[in-house]
């Protein structure tokens, strides 16, 4: 950004009000306070913290699923070949992922990681996924590590140029080609130095190196904004006012009274030594002697003091003058603000609080025009972050043998494009009435407009031929165990639930 200053003090821009034509001159000269201002917001605020919960927890849940869908036509594959191929894949996926062999510090498993890689693309702006093979390609496990945004940066301080951008090297077609990734002392404190990866190591049997990246705003962008950037002086002034407002709570709580004297009244003399003088403590007792020795005591608010007037005096009640008389309605007001004006398409206010409209169509309107973008972020994530890993670790599969693919090894990338193709599934929206959800997916299905895969993927987040093989061994257990319980009873709506949907 040409010819501005950032002023860390009153955390604004000031100077001319010029933004360059390289959105990278903007962005990584304020990444790094930003990505810590960002830090803060999380770590110190409430606000901030009910924001990246809610994007985390509503985008992956317990974590998104993969759904084989290799391509049949183009492959020619028989249907049995490709439903041996996606059994035998999902199976071989979930057991290794699910491990946290696949984990490069061996703590957590792939779908706990990707709620860190989520969390760091959000805090930071992006997170860096680093995918490799221990000691070899063909015969040993892959893993991969996940690193914050904050790591990559430019060494020793180094100011941006074509070749250099935030920490990211470039070609000369302006191609990614490696990363500067910052370094620490052995006490771990930062030294401002980084060692540089390359996006693709030749020298390495597998190695790769990708920024995640999930709100851009130009092709050419380098670097991710953080999530809560546009709204940070928000949630700060919010904080400040809520203090404000704890403080004006805690002082209109205290029954504490102050004196005010006529111009011409005599000296205050200290009248309630009587009082005093049943007190024992040693703090109290010291009271007493600075009392009777005419010494003035300091002057604080307390709960419950009543102090003997001398004339000339009046009593005045201690009262704040905070101006809040309708406090709720202003934080809701302000938290509609903040949580509208959050990166990657904002929330919705109530999705932040989990407080709904007592109105059934307002509430799902809200959740099903929210849900549009968790799906959005769910893909933008999923392609660069949970796809590679699935086609790493289902390619290792296919070379070692657990899996059959018939035609994979010596294919083009295209065939194995087509092979390796999955879908992800995350959570499910909230329902705010089940039964209404249920009958306009039957509806729909009955119509032609959907199918049950995608009513039970939508619903439930379930894959829906585990779903199928679930209810077919359920019904063969109850048929050798003889229950015959009637999971479909004809049940009416009292008459409260009938007035109530009316």
């Amino acid at each position: 950004m040409s010819g501005s200053v950032y002023n860390t003090t009153k955390r604004s821009h000031v100077g001319p009000s010029y933004y360059a034509l390289d959105i990278n001159q903007f962005v990584t000269a304020f990444l790094q306070s930003l990505q810590n201002r960002n830090l803060k917001a999380v770590s110190e605020t409430a606000i901030g913290s009910m924001i990246i919960n809610t994007f985390t927890s509503f985008t992956l849940g317990e974590g998104l699923e993969p759904q084989s869908s290799p391509e049949t036509q183009a492959l020619g594959w028989t249907e049995e070949q490709r439903s041996a191929f996606i059994s035998q894949a999902e199976s071989f996926f979930r057991r290794y992922a699910g491990s946290k062999r696949i984990d490069h510090y061996g703590k957590l498993n792939f779908y706990q990681l990707q709620n860190i890689a989520l969390r760091n693309c959000l805090v930071d702006g992006d997170a860096l996924l680093h995918r490799s093979f221990r000691n070899g390609y063909h015969n040993y496990e892959p893993y991969i590590q996940v690193l914050s945004g904050r790591w990559v940066r430019n060494p020793y301080g180094e100011i941006d140029t074509k070749e250099k951008i935030g920490g990211v090297s470039f070609d000369r077609a302006g191609r990614e080609i490696g990363y500067w990734i910052a370094e620490t002392a052995n006490d771990l404190v930062d030294n401002f130095t980084s060692h540089y990866v390359l996006k693709y190591n030749p020298k390495s049997s597998f190695e790769e190196f990708n920024l995640i990246r999930l709100d851009l705003h130009e092709a050419n962008q380098v670097r991710g904004i953080p999530v809560l950037s546009p709204v940070l002086e928000d949630i700060f002034d919010l904080e400040t006012f809520k203090a404000a407002y704890k403080q004006k709570a805690a002082t209109q709580a205290l029954f504490t009274g102050i004196i005010t004297s006529e111009k011409d009244a005599p000296a205050p003399v200290v009248s309630t030594i009587e009082n005093l003088r049943n007190l024992s403590s040693p703090s109290e007792a010291e009271m007493i002697t600075k009392a009777q020795s005419g010494q003035v005591s300091d002057i604080s608010l307390g709960s419950g003091n009543i102090i003997q007037l001398n004339p000339g005096e009046k009593w005045d009640m201690a009262e704040s003058k905070v101006p809040a008389t309708d406090f709720e309605k202003f934080v809701e007001s302000e938290l509609t603000h903040i949580a509208s004006g959050v990166g990657n398409g904002g929330l919705a206010y109530e999705m932040v609080l989990q407080k709904y409209n007592d109105n059934y169509s307002a509430s799902r309107a809200t959740i099903a025009g929210q849900e549009k973008k968790f799906k959005s972020l769910r893909s933008v994530f999923s392609t660069q972050f949970c796809d590679p890993i699935w086609e790493q670790v289902i390619d290792w599969g296919i070379r070692k043998g657990y899996i059959e693919a018939p035609g994979y090894i010596d294919g083009d990338w295209m065939f194995r494009k087509s092979v390796l193709a999955c879908t992800w599934i995350g959570p499910s929206p909230i329902n705010i009435d089940p039964k209404k959800e249920v009958e306009a997916h039957i509806m729909a299905i009955n119509a032609g407009l959907e199918t049950k895969e995608d009513a039970v993927r939508e619903m439930f987040g379930k894959d829906y031929e585990e779903t199928v093989e679930r209810r077919v061994h359920e019904k063969e257990l109850e048929e050798s165990s003889g229950l015959t319980e009637d999971l479909n009873p004809d049940i009416q709506p009292s008459e409260q639930e009938e007035n109530s949907n009316e």
